[in-house]
């Protein structure tokens, strides 16, 4: 695992910094992640739920595009992980 840093498309002269994972690495991280992928996705079918039904708060709104956000980003990775495994 390292940092490197990529150029951004469109903005010349700057860089993005990133972690490069090795295949064993990403193996790992998304062994470790799976069991807090499924219950962030319980806790957004929750609240999705009281969402529907009109009756969330605004703490509960928040909450919901958090984890709606982060429920994304993580299935994301697995969805990469899933390719770097078929090579």
């Amino acid at each position: 695992m390292k940092w490197i840093r990529e150029p951004i498309p469109g903005c010349a002269g700057y860089t993005e910094a990133m972690i490069a994972l090795t295949p064993t690495e990403a193996a790992i991280l998304a062994n470790a992640l799976r069991k807090p992928l499924r219950e962030l996705q319980k806790q957004l079918e929750r609240l999705d739920d009281i969402h529907e039904l009109g009756e969330a708060t605004e703490r509960q709104e928040a909450r919901r595009c958090d984890i709606g956000e982060t429920v994304t980003v993580l299935k994301y990775f697995f969805e990469l992980e899933s390719l770097n495994l078929k090579k």
